[in-house]
């Protein structure tokens, strides 16, 4: 009989010994698949969603004002009820709770889908519905903060967030896309339909994520605005050009993307191209954000940061007065395709010079500060609806163009600590 060697000897010893590695291994392998699985298609019903509510909005009352409404109530509640929130999240499994949430806007899309389907459908059934939305979305988004941190294994952290970023970049460009061409084809009903089905979908995979480990100790705290605010501004003043950096970002998102609210109008009034044209308009806004995202991603940003803020800011003004003076839909894509590139590649230099003057101690509070200012984006939409309902779309777009890039020369030409970043 021959013997085994000592190599294959020590191999058949240890063999045991590598098999739970093994086992992990398929395991973080399966569960990181089936986490991308899921917010790749709850990115997508999240952006589908918000091109068909304001559709919908705008085909149920013939405003812009009430479809930049819809969208800040969308937001109501991660502003109103935080702390709530946050609790909820801490009392409940994470991975159970989130899926019960994406479960209940999938159920929330299929009663409007039935409300517009039956011709039922009115505008305070959509402001109810929305608002129950964003409850949900309020509620799960510590949740997933957690299940990410807690539950996801340390070496596919990283992987994690960058393939999740590309799912969300996707979604933007798919999500509206689809749902204009459902809405030309079927009717807005069937692409609430296919939004249920999105969500439900996105629930039953963050369901079966085999966890490797669990960390049941660690909970997501959360400070109220108010005390964040104050600690927050604190740290701001002392550090410039912090403030000038989130008056530019707050300025923008509140008074510079009136454009948003305006494209169901423009879509069916302007360039008389209904569902597949507003589709095509959103969905190119969204192709230009995959294609900044991407291209920040492989190359990265220039040195000059703040000099790419001004540039970008110019470009979103110049592409806002462009499109009110777009002859064509064909010519108002290519505008909209390039104004996304500029805001992403914008948002990430804003974020990187953010990160980059804030100290390591003040880290969590600035950052805190920057969740609110971006969380100003749906009450822009509701600023730049009314502006339009009460004037014009013509002063609503100046006004925005005025907005974007007023704030960010101020800036740079009165913080010589911004202009050296």
């Amino acid at each position: 009989m021959t013997l085994p060697s000592p190599r294959r000897r020590a191999a058949s010893t240890y063999r045991p010994l590598r098999r739970p590695s093994v086992v992990l291994n398929r395991t973080l392998q399966h569960g990181f698949a089936r986490l991308v699985a899921s917010e790749a298609l709850v990115d997508i019903g999240i952006l589908a969603r918000v091109a068909a509510q304001s559709w919908v909005a705008y085909d149920l009352t013939g405003s812009s004002l009430w479809v930049g409404s819809v969208a800040a109530v969308r937001a109501v509640p991660s502003f109103i009820s935080p702390a709530f929130t946050a609790i909820v999240a801490n009392r409940f499994d994470h991975r159970l709770l989130i899926a019960s949430m994406r479960a209940f806007i999938g159920i929330l899309a299929i009663i409007q889908a039935i409300l517009i389907g039956t011709g039922t459908m009115r505008p305070w059934h959509q402001m109810v519905l929305t608002l129950f939305t964003g409850l949900a979305i309020a509620i799960a988004g510590p949740a997933f903060l957690v299940f990410l941190r807690d539950e996801l294994h340390p070496r596919l952290a990283s992987r994690a967030s960058v393939t999740i970023t590309f799912a969300h970049n996707s979604g933007e460009m798919i999500g509206p896309l689809v749902v204009g061409i459902i809405i030309a084809l079927a009717g807005a009903d069937w692409s609430f339909a296919l939004i249920a089905v999105l969500y439900f979908a996105g629930a039953y995979f963050i369901l079966i994520v085999p966890l490797p480990e669990r960390n049941s100790e660690v909970s997501y705290h959360h400070v109220p605005y108010l005390t964040l605010l104050w600690i927050g501004m604190r740290h701001v003043r002392r550090n410039q050009p912090l403030p000038w950096l989130l008056a530019v970002l707050a300025a923008t998102n509140l008074f510079g993307i009136a454009i948003f609210p305006l494209i169901p109008e423009y879509a069916i009034e302007t360039f008389q191209s209904g569902g597949l044209g507003f589709g095509l308009m959103t969905g190119t806004v969204g192709a230009g954000f995959a294609i900044g995202g991407a291209t920040v991603a492989i190359f990265g940003l220039h040195r000059s940061r703040a000099l790419i803020v001004l540039l970008t800011s110019l470009a979103w003004a110049a592409g806002s007065i462009a499109f009110l003076y777009s002859p064509n839909l064909p010519i108002a894509l290519i505008i909209l395709f390039i104004m996304g590139i500029a805001s992403i590649v914008w948002g990430n230099a804003i974020f990187s010079l953010i990160q980059t003057h804030t100290p390591h101690s003040a880290h969590d509070r600035v950052m805190s500060l920057y969740t609110i200012a971006m969380g100003l984006i749906p009450i822009g939409w509701a600023v730049g609806g009314a502006i339009a309902t009460f004037t014009s779309n013509e002063t609503a777009l100046m006004i925005s163009a005025i907005a974007s890039i007023t704030i960010p020369i101020a800036a740079y030409l009165s913080s010589p600590t911004l202009r050296r970043s």
